[in-house]
């Protein structure tokens, strides 16, 4: 895992945009390290697709909210609450989604 204090705090990708469906699907099979499923507990959000340096790339919902968060790979653990780093005071918080599987880049196959 990566400590907290070498993570990146700034995000690079947040408002990037795409000519069609499938130049997003190749940025985002290209691009993901992490491919993050959540216990449904009525979230609003079962997967997330993160980047080496722990950028969300994608967010199955609401990505508006969740894209751009830099999540804290250094907590990063099954069955414990994904924490994203605060990027102001370079603190994590929770916001409760429990990391149900962790994909890595060499597991991961998109849809």
């Amino acid at each position: 895992m990566i400590d907290i204090k070498k993570q990146k705090y700034s995000p690079e990708y947040k408002d990037k945009k795409f000519k069609s469906k499938l130049a997003f699907e190749k940025w985002l099979k290209k691009l993901t390290t992490y491919k993050i499923s959540f216990i449904d507990e009525g979230q609003g959000c079962l997967e997330w697709f993160i980047d080496k340096g722990g950028e969300v790339l994608h967010s199955d919902l609401q990505s508006s909210i969740w894209n751009g968060m830099i999540v804290d790979l250094y907590n990063l653990k099954v069955g414990k609450e994904i924490g994203v780093i605060d990027v102001e005071n370079q603190q994590t918080k929770f916001y409760g989604f429990k990391v149900k599987q962790i994909e890595t880049e060499k597991t991961y196959v998109a849809n």
